[in-house]
């Protein structure tokens, strides 16, 4: 008899299907404790975007070229954050995860960066590979992520 998965590993076997590569909300204790460290354990690839105090437009992409190692040559603009997520390269059979803990936003700007993610993910996942993105935030989810699909509660334990 095969023993029950943690919820670290409920988590990493969801997310490490291509199937499942997109953007979800999810509420910030589902995923405490969860840092590189532990993720790389059950084969996650964990990047976490530095907190911000207000998510600009200018703060969500230098926050993504951080947590991904964008080159150097990074542009810090929409098209130049596609093309260096296009660019990523990966190692075979981890999910790479990006985690944006919610603070602040300008809403034009984090929808933006939502569409952005989506579209690398079904990018990445039409080359077998999975790319999600997890919104944490404290509490009620903001007004602004009410449309964010939920991570499914096997994947949350």
């Amino acid at each position: 008899m095969t023993a029950p998965l943690t919820s670290l590993e409920a988590l990493a076997r969801y997310l490490e299907d291509p199937a499942h590569a997109g953007v979800y909300g999810l509420e910030a204790s589902h995923a405490a404790g969860l840092d590189e460290e532990t993720a790389g354990t059950v084969g996650l690839d964990w990047r976490r975007l530095a907190s911000a105090p207000f998510w600009s437009r200018e703060a969500l992409l230098d926050g993504l070229a951080e947590s991904l190692a964008f080159p150097d040559y990074f542009g810090r603009n929409w098209d130049a954050a596609w093309d260096c997520l296009t660019e990523l390269e990966w190692e075979t059979g981890r999910a790479r995860v990006v985690v944006v803990p919610v603070a602040a936003v300008d809403v034009a700007a984090m929808v933006a960066f939502l569409e952005l993610m989506q579209d690398a993910a079904e990018h990445w996942a039409s080359r077998g590979h999975a790319l999600a993105t997890l919104l944490l935030w404290e509490g009620e989810a903001p007004s602004w992520a009410l449309e964010l699909p939920a991570l499914p509660r096997e994947a949350v334990g």
